[in-house]
């Protein structure tokens, strides 16, 4: 049941002055380059009156949410024709996993009537504000703020720039099992559009001048398709005569206004990536890796600091959701979620989000922004890092009996106990569907002491800690959710059966581990299949040493998390 919730009030406030309410656990940014218009212009089609094109470039954080821009047509030394704000929400085009992209370029399109259309030979002008100011959590604090504003001329009639420019289709929003209608894109000349690629999922169809879209009664998610158009008409001779192309994306949403957060550790944090999507290497492990203590989030896909030092985590403005890294950040995306918020600290504990812990305002926090979704990774730390690279502990690996070596270490560190606690407290101080996503299986190529099937159990074992905890406090409210199997590539039995042959003898499947770890499983000439299947980059990045999913292995993550309800 989603907790009831005011409007969203995700962007565009017209008093500048709100600029200087800065929320106080993550400060406003003014985003460079994030609000540029590049061109106001005229798209004069044969068969419809004149639209004004404008050419904004937007940071990639503004991606999927709703701008305003403000145009007003004068005639100079004659003052205001007619006034407009625009709203849309903004389409970057198809989403990248990681998105590397800084920025994007969205036009707007504003039809003018017959009358405004037929004065354009007159010498009017357009004065285009853009300005954004985004309330991320709507608590009536900026989070992101920035301003442009420019004023041009208005020339009716084909030119080769102009005529390069199309309206965009903004991100569209739809119910499952409805449909929506939008206007197909101007352009400089006249253009004749078609469905050029197929939505994946719903039907699409081109009709009296626009674009038809019918979503599947029982999906909810995302959905694209990809417009093609040719140029007609007077003045196509001089264009490109190739296709243009215009993608549109759609989230179908089975509700508006849906409020998640996440908290967690590295897994959920997207630990190996940057805040601007690049991928962690090897030679900066050493600077990345998160101190002994007051861990800084550095190095992590929610974060701005890329040096681990002694501090509080400084998270990105966006608390990652832009760069489309980590699971959590992958599913929003993919339900058209804005209303997001990352707390997740690399290197962190259960006992450091459980009450008294040194992290447990950010739970409180988290608590009190009424999530309708929490999603967390936890449990790992510094659990499965002393069993794998402790001294003391890699002698269970050859001398001792195994399984009763992890289960003291459950017991050492408090594991069960402290989920618990974390659990209870959000259960307790939230209505949310916390969604508790288990580890995936990675086998480091630094672990010596270990086979590949002793990692795999360790992995088993911790999981099926987290179901047991997760069952006593509340098999309702906590969802346990089980990523794919991360195929080694040899045999792992009976951790996960061996049903697929490469070479000589079977094996769990084509590989998806790190490119360090495929190349010493290399040395199973006979059974080790390399992968991952179809091509594609590994589900686990090689910058520290084969541990972390990558981009790729959130997605797989991600796949398993329910939409929301």
């Amino acid at each position: 049941m989603m907790s009831a919730m005011t409007p969203r009030r995700l962007l565009l406030t017209l008093v500048l002055s709100s600029l200087l309410t800065l929320g106080a656990s993550a400060p406003a940014q003014a985003v460079p380059g994030y609000a540029g218009i590049s061109r106001v212009a005229v798209s004069s089609p044969a068969k419809d009156p004149a639209s004004i094109l404008v050419s904004v470039r937007y940071a990639i954080e503004l991606a999927g949410r709703r701008v305003e821009t403000r145009v007003r047509l004068f005639d100079p030394g004659h003052g205001t024709v007619r006034s407009w704000v625009l709203r849309d929400r903004l389409n970057s085009g198809p989403i990248r996993i990681p998105e590397r992209r800084r920025s994007f370029t969205f036009v707007h399109r504003l039809d003018l009537d017959p009358a405004d259309a037929a004065r354009l030979d007159d010498g009017l002008a357009a004065r285009v504000l853009a300005r954004v100011v985004v309330d991320i959590d709507d608590d009536g604090r900026v989070d992101l703020h920035g301003v442009d504003e420019a004023v041009r001329r208005l020339r009716p009639g084909p030119a080769p720039a102009r005529a390069r420019a199309c309206s965009t289709i903004p991100r569209l929003r739809v119910r499952p099992g409805r449909r929506v209608s939008v206007p197909l894109p101007v352009c400089g000349d006249e253009v004749g559009w078609k469905v050029g690629v197929h939505p994946r999922r719903g039907r699409a169809r081109i009709r009296q001048g626009r674009l038809v879209y019918t979503a599947p009664r029982r999906f909810r998610g995302s959905d694209r398709l990809q417009l093609s158009g040719k140029r007609i008409g007077r003045g196509s001779a001089g264009a490109s005569a190739g296709p243009i192309p215009a993608d549109v994306q759609i989230n179908v949403v089975g509700a508006d206004g849906v409020v998640v957060r996440a908290l967690g550790d590295s897994v959920t944090a997207g630990f190996g990536y940057y805040a601007n999507g690049k991928q962690m290497g090897f030679s900066e492990l050493d600077g990345c890796r998160p101190g002994a203590k007051q861990f800084n989030d550095a190095c992590s896909s929610n974060s701005l600091a890329t040096k681990s030092k002694e501090g509080p985590a400084e998270y990105a403005a966006d608390y990652g959701l832009a760069n489309n890294v980590s699971w959590a950040a992958q599913w929003a995306n993919e339900h058209g979620v804005t209303n997001y918020k990352n707390f997740a600290i690399s290197g962190s504990e259960p006992r450091n989000w459980a009450p008294g812990g040194e992290f447990y305002e950010a739970t409180k926090q988290l608590e009190s922004e009424d999530p309708d979704y929490v999603l967390l990774t936890l449990g790992a730390n510094p659990l499965l890092s002393n069993v794998l690279f402790g001294e003391e502990n890699m002698e269970c690996a050859v001398f001792g009996n195994f399984q009763k070596c992890i289960e003291g270490e459950f017991a050492k560190v408090e594991l069960r106990q402290n989920l618990k606690s974390v659990y209870t407290d959000l259960v307790a101080k939230t209505n949310a569907t916390i969604y508790l996503m288990q580890y995936h299986l990675s086998v480091p190529w630094s672990a010596l002491a270990y086979t590949s099937t002793q990692i795999a159990e360790m992995g088993q074992f911790l999981n099926r800690e987290i179901a047991s905890v997760a069952a006593e406090v509340s098999p309702s409210r906590l969802r346990v959710v089980t990523p794919p199997h991360f195929n080694v590539g040899i045999d792992i039995s009976p951790v996960y059966p061996s049903r697929y042959t490469c070479r000589v003898y079977p094996v769990d499947g084509p590989s998806v581990q790190s490119t360090g770890t495929q190349d010493e499983l290399e040395d199973h000439v006979l059974s080790f299949c390399s992968g991952p299947a179809g091509g594609g980059p590994p589900w686990v990045i090689n910058g520290d040493t084969g541990i972390h999913p990558s981009a790729a292995g959130y997605t797989q993550m991600a796949s398993q998390v329910p939409p929301p309800s």
